[in-house]
């Protein structure tokens, strides 16, 4: 049982039948044989150019070595450690969030060879799927996972979103007994676990968990739990074939299923090592001292061989029979400085003998003792007297870093600096985020000399309010955003704990010193500045805020706080530091909300936008996830929701069951959410499932029964759900929601334009359509199955749609998608979506005349997006055509490789976090021409 069976256990099956003919069939089979093939051949020479570079390293040991904090733990980011050294790089933790801190922030990842987990929690992996394809599109070979056994069925219960077909993903074997060893560093494995029984039978919940297909209620959903669709696969497959898929599947699994036997096999094993978190005891390789050539030639050592021998630390013998040791004629050896990262979940799980000989006792040798201590631990565990003392064995001179929840930093400047200029447009439609956790830097007074005028008095004005919102309104509201301090207790009197922020460096080598000035700060001026000072930009937004106060204030105008809708993430394929992937509220009332699809970080958007204090209140109004389909960028952000749901409902009901969050998603869903409730943590109780098939407009009458889809609608809050097949990947689906008796909101989801849409979203109030590509690149959004701008237009005047907001862009309009003329001045009913906007519908008549500040605002990406049009257009001079795809709206419905060829479209992206800034420039915002 996944969810609440009342409601699971009565939704029947729901066939995909596909329709195709011969000729159609025929025509679909040559173009996609045509479609451009994936980037092999690039990954292949980037593994290549990257195995070189590693077989030169091996014979030195690494001359600069730190830790670095990507992402400090904090509710809402990741809690993600990177080691660097100038060979290798390595992960310990990946937490959700991971590279698009990694992004911003410019940290290489380029030689990450290896990701240290110390304990199976969405916490620590839930960053990994997404990483791993990013990984992999930038030319990394092979990862090398370290962790608890089972670790790597992750990749399995992810393999149909997240496809490893050009990176091996290997699982190192962790025991105590056997050590890791490369040419920087050995580390120690230490296995831990409840009461010193991670190897004795556990009677824990996980056992007692059915087995598929064992005659439990979720036998009913087997063809979901089974479901074995490649959703990015291009492979030319008879159309026959998705007409009897399901029951195919059906019959195959009342057989013998080996994928069932292996869930079974798994299970077993998992039993006794469920629970087993793995600590990590590292110690750098030696690195020898450096020669003083000074003092070689003081004593008559001649060039030649010698002074290889004295600095490998052998003396020598001058021909004069005169002995130099080699301690008298290079600096002292750096032995290797030793640091431990660790998780204990629970003070049973905590044996101190593990650790005894890196212990300050007066017996071990001082090189043992650990320069610092990276602590996972959670806060309970951690503040407990117990745990400090057996922190204060390794002495005086141990640091402690801490990355837990305590933290407050979420790492992120650059959601600052684009909402503080958004919200110079209008401070409703983009409020000022309520994450206080990065310091503003703020200097009185200070004015631009080239300002003059109204553009002077424009500032001051515009400064003084963001000031006073600033430091007054979210930080009396949420506090400073300082992380806790952990140096409170009497106990801690001796410990020197650190509270982790992103960018903050511990250097191990060449000296030893904690380093905190690369911590993002905020730069408030600076942000508005750049907006004031373009030319045309303060008429422009004093024009525009006339427009807002007529309309705003005007006499007819019914001001209504909801329903309103909230986009948390408009960007397309990755997560880039302007836009997150998808996601979006729809608040119904003040005790009810839902999300419209959840990528990764979706939790972390809500945080910074309803803050830390507020996130939990919020939490406990959502009722409902919808999930359009499964592409990952659409939902790996759902358990990071579903288990900080649950956190939000216990801290008001400790003891009552927590009501479950209903979900409504492709039925196939669920083989992903089973196997990791299964073989990660239980996660069963926090969701009901309502497969999108049994919501279709032709299936409700049969799929569902009437009393029960009034209780589904009632427990959302909203009066109708339809859904519909739409041309993306296969169980694609668009959804319209009837709120009230005059709001209507229709969703697209990722598809190419769609009559299925128009016809479930008649005349909606509010459409909202994923607009990925430019109307130039109308070929390209074709061929991955995605609209244009115009396309989406089109779609909502067809539909009769009162106003259209464009989202899902591609990351190559990082700041502002690009709009042909004749949208700008013909269309006074759409709009475009920007992360952390929200918009009520009494608003939505404010959203066409926005256009004209963002473009000055945002000149200067205007202008490269128009630059880069050209090119292409150059470019497509010396182009052959591209053969014509079948128009039947029977076919729309295939299956192609869309978000493998978003990635390869937006990989530029990934590899900016494994390349430094170059002249300046940030590519994120104006660098996709070659993937254009």
């Amino acid at each position: 049982m996944y969810g609440k069976i009342t409601i699971v256990s009565k939704v029947v099956r729901i066939n995909n039948i596909r329709c195709y003919s011969k000729d159609s069939s025929k025509k679909l089979l040559e173009f996609l044989a045509s479609m451009p093939k994936g980037n092999s051949e690039r990954i292949s020479g980037a593994q290549r150019q990257r195995q070189l570079i590693a077989k030169k390293s091996e014979k030195y040991g690494p001359s600069t070595v730190y830790l670095q904090v990507l992402g400090s733990g904090a509710r809402g980011a990741p809690n993600t450690l990177y080691l660097f050294t100038d060979q290798k790089r390595y992960l310990f933790n990946c937490g959700e969030g991971s590279q698009r801190l990694a992004h911003e922030h410019k940290v290489k990842l380029s030689r990450l060879d290896h990701i240290f987990i110390t304990n199976k929690t969405w916490k620590n992996l839930g960053g990994l799927p997404g990483l791993s394809l990013t990984l992999q599109d930038v030319g990394v070979p092979n990862i090398t996972l370290h962790g608890p056994d089972g670790l790597d069925e992750l990749y399995n219960a992810t393999k149909r979103f997240v496809i490893m077909k050009d990176m091996n993903v290997t699982m190192a074997k962790c025991s105590p007994s056997t050590d890791f060893e490369d040419n920087v560093m050995t580390v120690k494995y230490v296995l831990m676990g409840p009461q010193d029984k991670i190897f004795k039978t556990d009677s824990t919940p996980i056992a007692k968990r059915p087995k598929l297909g064992d005659g439990s209620p979720d036998s009913e959903f087997e063809e979901f739990i089974h479901d074995d669709t490649d959703y990015y696969t291009r492979e030319t497959k008879n159309p026959e074939e998705h007409k009897n898929k399901l029951p195919k599947t059906k019959h195959r699994i009342l057989s013998k299923d080996p994928l069932k036997a292996k869930n079974e096999k798994v299970l077993s094993n998992l039993q006794n090592q469920s629970h087993c978190t793995v600590a990590y005891i590292c110690t750098l390789k030696k690195r020898l001292g450096t020669l003083i050539l000074e003092k070689c030639v003081e004593l008559g050592v001649k060039p030649g061989p010698m002074l290889g021998q004295l600095k490998s630390g052998q003396d020598v013998v001058l021909p004069d029979g005169k002995i130099v040791r080699s301690k008298d004629v290079k600096t002292p050896d750096d032995p290797g400085p030793v640091f431990i990262v660790m998780e204990v979940p629970d003070l049973s799980y905590l044996k101190e003998a593990d650790f005894a000989a890196h212990f300050d006792n007066g017996t071990n040798p001082p090189e043992n003792i650990p320069s610092v201590v990276v602590h996972y631990t959670p806060p309970h565990v951690l503040n407990h007297p117990n745990y400090r003392a057996f922190m204060a064995q390794f002495g005086p001179t141990t640091r402690h870093l801490v990355l837990n929840a305590q933290n407050a930093c979420l790492g992120s400047e650059a959601v600052h600096r684009s909402q503080q200029r958004l919200h110079l447009l209008d401070a409703d439609m983009f409020p000022l985020l309520r994450d206080a956790s990065v310091p503003a830097l703020w200097a009185p007074g200070r004015a631009g000399p080239q300002l003059q005028g109204a553009r002077l008095k424009g500032l001051e004005e515009l400064k003084n309010k963001i000031a006073v919102a600033q430091f007054q309104n979210i930080i009396n509201m949420e506090g400073s955003g300082g992380d806790v301090d952990l140096n409170t207790t009497e106990s801690s009197a001796k410990l020197d704990l650190i509270a982790g922020r992103t960018l903050m460096m511990f250097h191990l080598r060449p000296k030893k010193e904690l380093d905190r000035s690369a911590e993002p700060k905020l730069h408030i001026q600076e942000y508005i500045q750049e907006a004031m000072d373009v030319d045309g930009f303060v008429e422009s937004l004093e024009h525009f805020q006339k427009i807002v106060e007529n309309i705003r204030y005007g006499k007819n105008h019914v001001q209504k706080e909801y329903p309103k809708v909230i986009f948390l993430g408009t960007g397309s394929c990755i997560p880039s530091k302007t836009r997150n992937t998808s996601g979006i509220v729809l608040q119904i009332d003040e005790n009810s909300s839902m999300l419209l699809d959840c990528g990764e970080g979706t939790f972390g958007q809500l945080v910074r936008f309803f803050g830390p204090k507020r996130v939990n209140a919020f939490l406990r109004t959502l009722k409902a996830v919808y999930i359009s389909h499964l592409h990952a960028d659409h939902h790996i952000g759902l358990i990071g929701v579903l288990q900080a749901r649950r956190e939000a409902l216990e801290e008001v009901s400790p003891r009552a069951p927590a009501e479950p969050l209903r979900l409504l998603a492709p039925g196939q869903i669920l083989r992903w959410l089973s196997m990791y409730d299964q073989q990660f943590e239980s996660i069963r109780d926090d969701f009901t499932l309502i497969p999108n098939q049994s919501l279709l407009e032709d299936k409700q009458t049969d799929s569902m029964h009437p009393e029960m889809t009034s209780a589904v609608l009632a427990g959302i809050g909203v009066q109708d759900i339809k859904t519909c097949l739409v041309y993306h990947c296969p169980n694609a689906f668009g959804v319209a929601i009837e709120v009230d008796q005059d709001h209507k909101v229709t969703y697209s989801g990722d598809t190419i334009p769609c009559d299925n849409l128009v016809k479930i979203g008649k005349n909606s109030t509010l459409l909202i359509h994923e607009a990925t590509m430019e109307d130039e690149l109308a070929d390209e959004a074709r061929t991955k199955m995605h609209s244009t701008t115009s396309q989406a237009i089109d779609i909502g005047k067809e539909m009769n749609a009162k106003y259209t907001v464009l989202t899902h862009f591609s990351q190559r309009y990082a700041r502002l998608p690009r709009l042909n003329p004749h949208i700008l001045n013909d269309n006074n009913t759409v709009g475009i979506a920007f992360d952390n906007m929200q918009i009520t519908m009494s608003d939505l008549e404010l959203l066409p005349h926005i256009y004209a500040p963002l473009q000055l605002m945002f000149a200067e990406h205007c202008v490269e997006l128009e630059l880069k049009a050209a090119q292409r257009a150059r470019q497509k001079e010396r182009r052959p055509l591209s053969p014509e795809l079948p128009t039947s709206g029977a076919i729309r419905n295939y299956s192609t490789n869309s978000h493998k060829q978003d990635a390869i479209d937006n990989n530029r992206i990934g590899n900016n976090m494994f390349t430094e800034k170059q002249n300046g420039e940030d590519f994120t915002d104006n660098d996709f021409s070659s993937s254009s």
